[in-house]
């Protein structure tokens, strides 16, 4: 009884292209896709960030790269229950 690896590397061989010009003519820029350019907003870059704490609502109006910043300073101030929420839900919050 033969082996079946013999056998799968005959056909793997036979299956694969000839010759490397029949490679590159599978991925010429002409027969790929278009590539559609989309810009996309994140709500992450809106002003729209507050960070609060457990007795008010510390900064707000900011992006939430702004806000991982002012979280950390306030932090060093030792001010506890920071969390970063939306301006609509810190209005929410009663001083």
């Amino acid at each position: 009884m033969r082996s079946g690896f013999s056998h799968l590397k005959k056909k793997v061989e036979a299956a694969g292209p000839t010759n490397i010009f029949e490679i590159r003519s599978r991925l010429e820029p002409a027969s790929m896709p278009k590539r559609i350019e989309r810009v996309t907003f994140s709500e992450l870059d809106e002003q729209r960030w507050s960070v609060v704490s457990f007795e008010r609502a510390e900064v707000s109006y900011l992006t939430y790269s702004q806000a991982v910043t002012a979280m950390a300073k306030l932090e060093t101030r030792r001010v506890s229950g920071l969390c970063i929420v939306t301006d609509d839900a810190a209005s929410r919050i009663k001083a």
